[in-house]
């Protein structure tokens, strides 16, 4: 029988299941919530190419290109993305030649899962972070019969998810550009959906059952970034145990097994490009001459598509610099989370229907209730923590 990866080390890529043409491979949820693959003994031919194309069990070669870091922003998106809009700068580009983009999104009941697009009305769902797992199911299939028609396609997950792609279509594609998101960690969304209810039944009143059309975990109100919900009547920033759920992410509780130990956050990546935030731009090299207040992307070019996808770029802030200044607070670049002791616990807890969003703090201390804390709380609420931030940075940095 094929040997894939076991459950401590297996990322939920789902190279096996899209590799397997004779429904062997069955996806199954583990007590955490999790993907889990299972090979069908009466139904596996023993092709063995479920096992071939997972990236834990064959890894996949390591580039040699040497990555270059660059600051940029996408003029027309940054304003509507978390960061800069680098993603929807290289979307924009694919689209704009006819190409398709694939990329994680929310349906209706608020579930992420990978979805294509082939116009630009369709990006706006598939901006903006989103810190839960997504269902890929058989988008690899969809991505390689879009290349074997000879269709452009830009691809963009987690290192793990871009690491299974390649294991499954096992040769590389002219048009196939791969963007990484620089990682933390992915929770299951078992535990997402559990907090979206415990979020309601606290925040709903005896006469209006709170309806939650939309969930950013990162809302730019200005002068700050907060996760917030909206709903029929108006738009809802969390803050504390309001948004117990990034508070618990943050504190790395509720990741995938397997991401404490990620074979994929390190140097050299598994995308042509990578992309995260700016952390740390201006205050560990050179000075930037410009605002960051904005947002700003960070992309590491790691192949020569990848140079040649980036040089080709409309309408796009670009400004190289100093790779080891893109280390110093984008720690998952060369690095896994480090597990929280009560992890276990602290998922159980939140799939946990008894207990709402007051009991699993006050039995696992997420949320901040010193002084410090709570003054942080509430600049946060009045817009002032970013500022205030920003403007003790510039002091430090005179």
């Amino acid at each position: 029988m094929p040997q894939l990866a076991i459950h401590e080390d297996c990322t939920g890529c789902m190279a096996c299941y899209n590799s397997c043409s004779h429904e062997a491979i069955e996806i199954t949820k583990d007590d955490e919530g999790f993907s889990q693959p299972v090979v069908i003994e009466d139904k596996c031919v023993k092709c063995n190419l479920c096992e071939m194309s997972c990236p834990i069990v064959n890894p996949l070669e390591e580039k040699e290109f040497q990555p270059h870091a660059y600051a940029a922003w996408h003029e027309e998106d940054r304003s509507v993305s978390s960061s800069g809009g680098a993603f929807s700068a290289f979307a924009r580009k694919v689209l704009a030649e006819g190409g398709i983009v694939v990329g994680a999104a929310f349906d209706k009941a608020l579930h992420l899962r990978h979805t294509a697009v082939n116009r630009i009305e369709g990006l706006e769902s598939l901006r903006g972070s989103k810190y839960v797992q997504s269902e890929i199911e058989d988008t690899f299939r969809t991505i390689r019969k879009y290349l074997q028609d000879g269709r452009k396609v830009l691809f963009c997950g987690t290192p793990c998810q871009v690491a299974g792609l390649h294991g499954f279509l096992r040769k590389d594609y002219d048009k196939l550009l791969t963007a990484d998101l620089v990682c933390h960690g992915v929770p299951s969304d078992k535990v997402f959906q559990n907090y979206l209810k415990k979020l309601k039944n606290r925040l709903c009143t005896a006469k209006d059952e709170l309806y939650i059309e939309k969930y950013e975990f990162r809302h730019r109100d200005g002068w700050g970034i907060s996760p917030s919900i909206s709903t029929s009547n108006n738009c809802q920033l969390l803050y504390g145990v309001d948004a117990l759920y990034m508070e618990a992410f943050d504190k790395n509780a509720l990741f995938r097994k397997s991401c404490y130990h990620c074979p994929f956050a390190k140097i050299p990546r598994v995308g042509d490009v990578t992309l995260a935030d700016f952390w740390g731009l201006g205050r560990h090299g050179k000075k930037f001459k410009h605002s960051v207040t904005k947002g700003v992307s960070l992309i590491l070019v790691n192949t020569e598509k990848g140079n040649s996808a980036l040089k080709n770029l409309d309408n796009t802030f670009i400004e190289e610099r100093n790779i080891e200044e893109a280390l110093i607070e984008n720690h998952n670049l060369i690095g896994a989370s480090k597990r929280h002791a009560k992890r276990e616990d602290i998922i159980k807890a939140f799939l946990d229907e008894r207990k709402n969003l007051d009991d699993i703090d006050r039995q696992y201390h997420l949320v901040d209730h010193s002084v410090k804390g709570m003054i942080k709380m509430w600049l946060q609420k009045l817009g002032l923590f970013k500022p205030i931030k920003a403007l003790y940075n510039w002091y430090k940095s005179l």
